[in-house]
Protein backbone atom coordinates (compact mmCIF):
# COMPACT_ATOMS: atom_id res chain seq x y z
CA UNK A 1 0.00 0.00 0.00
CA UNK A 2 1.54 3.42 -1.30
CA UNK A 3 2.66 6.41 1.73
CA UNK A 4 -0.03 9.62 0.62
CA UNK A 5 2.45 12.69 1.34
CA UNK A 6 -0.26 14.27 3.93
CA UNK A 7 0.81 17.86 2.75
CA UNK A 8 0.14 16.98 -0.99
CA UNK A 9 -3.34 15.79 -0.06
CA UNK A 10 -4.26 18.92 1.87
CA UNK A 11 -2.91 20.83 -0.85
CA UNK A 12 -5.03 18.73 -3.47
CA UNK A 13 -7.91 19.15 -1.44
CA UNK A 14 -7.46 22.94 -1.45
CA UNK A 15 -6.71 23.46 -5.04
CA UNK A 16 -10.31 21.29 -5.46
CA UNK A 17 -12.05 23.16 -2.78
CA UNK A 18 -11.33 26.00 -4.24
CA UNK A 19 -12.23 24.94 -7.63
CA UNK A 20 -15.92 23.81 -6.37
CA UNK A 21 -15.87 27.46 -4.68
CA UNK A 22 -15.66 29.10 -7.32
CA UNK A 23 -17.99 26.91 -9.47
CA UNK A 24 -20.84 27.73 -6.96
CA UNK A 25 -20.28 31.02 -6.89
CA UNK A 26 -19.49 31.99 -10.90
CA UNK A 27 -22.79 32.88 -12.35
CA UNK A 28 -24.66 30.49 -15.08
CA UNK A 29 -23.50 32.07 -18.25
CA UNK A 30 -23.75 29.34 -20.98
CA UNK A 31 -21.48 31.38 -23.52
CA UNK A 32 -24.20 31.99 -25.84
CA UNK A 33 -23.77 34.71 -28.54
CA UNK A 34 -24.64 38.18 -27.90
CA UNK A 35 -25.56 40.52 -30.32
CA UNK A 36 -27.52 43.86 -30.51
CA UNK A 37 -27.91 46.76 -32.67
CA UNK A 38 -29.24 50.08 -31.01
CA UNK A 39 -29.37 53.79 -31.66
CA UNK A 40 -26.73 55.50 -30.01
CA UNK A 41 -27.43 59.39 -28.76
CA UNK A 42 -26.45 60.43 -31.87
CA UNK A 43 -28.89 57.81 -33.41
CA UNK A 44 -26.22 56.17 -35.47
CA UNK A 45 -26.57 52.44 -34.47
CA UNK A 46 -24.13 50.96 -32.09
CA UNK A 47 -23.59 47.09 -33.19
CA UNK A 48 -22.62 44.54 -30.22
CA UNK A 49 -20.61 42.77 -33.06
CA UNK A 50 -18.62 45.79 -34.05
CA UNK A 51 -16.50 45.40 -31.06
CA UNK A 52 -15.42 41.79 -31.62
CA UNK A 53 -11.80 40.90 -30.79
CA UNK A 54 -12.00 42.91 -27.55
CA UNK A 55 -13.73 42.29 -24.26
CA UNK A 56 -17.19 43.97 -24.13
CA UNK A 57 -18.71 45.10 -21.04
CA UNK A 58 -22.39 45.88 -21.08
CA UNK A 59 -23.99 48.04 -18.44
CA UNK A 60 -27.43 48.66 -17.97
CA UNK A 61 -28.62 51.81 -16.29
CA UNK A 62 -31.16 54.81 -15.90
CA UNK A 63 -30.95 58.28 -15.06
CA UNK A 64 -33.07 57.39 -11.57
CA UNK A 65 -30.85 54.74 -10.50
CA UNK A 66 -28.59 56.11 -7.63
CA UNK A 67 -25.87 53.51 -7.90
CA UNK A 68 -25.87 53.59 -11.53
CA UNK A 69 -24.41 56.91 -11.64
CA UNK A 70 -22.51 55.81 -8.79
CA UNK A 71 -20.57 52.99 -10.61
CA UNK A 72 -20.61 55.43 -13.86
CA UNK A 73 -16.58 57.15 -12.68
CA UNK A 74 -15.99 53.29 -12.03
CA UNK A 75 -16.92 52.27 -15.74
CA UNK A 76 -15.36 55.53 -17.51
CA UNK A 77 -11.67 54.51 -15.53
CA UNK A 78 -11.79 51.01 -16.64
CA UNK A 79 -12.81 52.46 -20.29
CA UNK A 80 -10.04 54.84 -19.97
CA UNK A 81 -7.26 51.80 -19.13
CA UNK A 82 -8.29 49.19 -21.34
CA UNK A 83 -9.01 50.90 -24.72
CA UNK A 84 -7.08 48.11 -26.67
CA UNK A 85 -8.20 45.09 -24.89
CA UNK A 86 -11.85 45.78 -23.71
CA UNK A 87 -14.76 48.23 -24.52
CA UNK A 88 -17.50 49.62 -22.25
CA UNK A 89 -21.07 50.01 -23.90
CA UNK A 90 -23.68 51.52 -21.42
CA UNK A 91 -27.01 50.50 -22.33
CA UNK A 92 -29.68 53.19 -20.80
CA UNK A 93 -32.65 51.04 -19.79
CA UNK A 94 -35.58 53.92 -19.83
CA UNK A 95 -38.24 55.67 -22.27
CA UNK A 96 -36.26 59.29 -22.23
CA UNK A 97 -35.72 61.68 -25.03
CA UNK A 98 -31.69 61.32 -26.12
CA UNK A 99 -31.35 64.81 -25.02
CA UNK A 100 -32.32 64.00 -21.18
CA UNK A 101 -30.03 61.54 -20.97
CA UNK A 102 -27.07 62.82 -23.27
CA UNK A 103 -27.25 66.23 -20.83
CA UNK A 104 -26.80 63.00 -17.52
CA UNK A 105 -23.84 61.62 -19.80
CA UNK A 106 -22.29 64.84 -19.93
CA UNK A 107 -22.34 65.70 -16.91
CA UNK A 108 -20.81 62.59 -15.77
CA UNK A 109 -17.90 63.19 -18.26
CA UNK A 110 -18.81 59.77 -19.47
CA UNK A 111 -16.88 59.16 -23.27
CA UNK A 112 -17.95 55.25 -24.07
CA UNK A 113 -21.21 55.08 -26.27
CA UNK A 114 -24.36 54.74 -24.67
CA UNK A 115 -27.04 52.85 -26.29
CA UNK A 116 -31.04 53.43 -26.13
CA UNK A 117 -32.90 50.31 -25.34
CA UNK A 118 -36.05 52.68 -24.91
CA UNK A 119 -36.64 50.58 -21.91
CA UNK A 120 -37.08 47.27 -23.88
CA UNK A 121 -35.33 43.87 -22.69
CA UNK A 122 -32.76 42.31 -25.24
CA UNK A 123 -32.26 39.03 -26.45
CA UNK A 124 -29.67 37.19 -24.29
CA UNK A 125 -29.30 39.79 -21.57
CA UNK A 126 -31.37 39.10 -18.55
CA UNK A 127 -31.77 42.67 -16.60
CA UNK A 128 -33.43 41.53 -13.60
CA UNK A 129 -32.68 44.99 -11.64
CA UNK A 130 -30.42 47.94 -12.28
CA UNK A 131 -27.49 48.11 -12.69
CA UNK A 132 -26.49 45.27 -14.66
CA UNK A 133 -23.09 44.46 -15.98
CA UNK A 134 -22.53 41.55 -18.92
CA UNK A 135 -19.25 40.51 -20.34
CA UNK A 136 -19.10 39.22 -23.47
CA UNK A 137 -15.94 37.56 -24.84
CA UNK A 138 -13.88 38.93 -27.91
CA UNK A 139 -15.53 35.66 -29.78
CA UNK A 140 -18.88 37.72 -29.08
CA UNK A 141 -19.86 35.29 -26.16
CA UNK A 142 -21.73 36.16 -23.20
CA UNK A 143 -19.81 35.01 -20.71
CA UNK A 144 -20.91 36.61 -16.93
CA UNK A 145 -23.25 38.68 -15.37
CA UNK A 146 -23.63 40.47 -12.48
CA UNK A 147 -26.34 42.63 -10.62
CA UNK A 148 -25.05 45.49 -8.77
CA UNK A 149 -22.85 47.83 -8.68
CA UNK A 150 -19.14 47.10 -10.04
CA UNK A 151 -15.78 48.97 -10.44
CA UNK A 152 -13.32 49.23 -12.48
CA UNK A 153 -10.73 46.72 -10.17
CA UNK A 154 -13.54 44.02 -10.28
CA UNK A 155 -13.73 43.76 -14.12
CA UNK A 156 -9.90 43.75 -14.53
CA UNK A 157 -10.48 40.93 -12.21
CA UNK A 158 -13.13 38.88 -13.54
CA UNK A 159 -11.76 39.09 -16.96
CA UNK A 160 -8.28 37.68 -15.63
CA UNK A 161 -10.72 35.03 -13.98
CA UNK A 162 -12.17 34.98 -16.97
CA UNK A 163 -9.35 34.38 -19.53
CA UNK A 164 -7.58 31.90 -16.94
CA UNK A 165 -10.54 29.45 -17.43
CA UNK A 166 -9.96 29.22 -21.49
CA UNK A 167 -11.78 32.84 -22.82
CA UNK A 168 -8.73 34.08 -24.97
CA UNK A 169 -7.62 37.16 -24.02
CA UNK A 170 -7.58 40.13 -26.90
CA UNK A 171 -4.42 39.76 -28.42
CA UNK A 172 -2.80 43.03 -30.49
CA UNK A 173 -2.49 43.17 -33.79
Amino acid sequence: MPVIDSCRLRRFAVRELFALALLITTPCIHAQEATFTLPGLDQQPIRLADFRGRWVVVNFWATWCTPCLMEMPELQAFHDANRKRSMVIGVNFEELPPTKIRQFIEDLSVTFPIALSGGQTLSGFEVKGLPTTFLVSPQGKLVDAHLGTVNAAMLNQRIAELEKMGNPAYEVQ
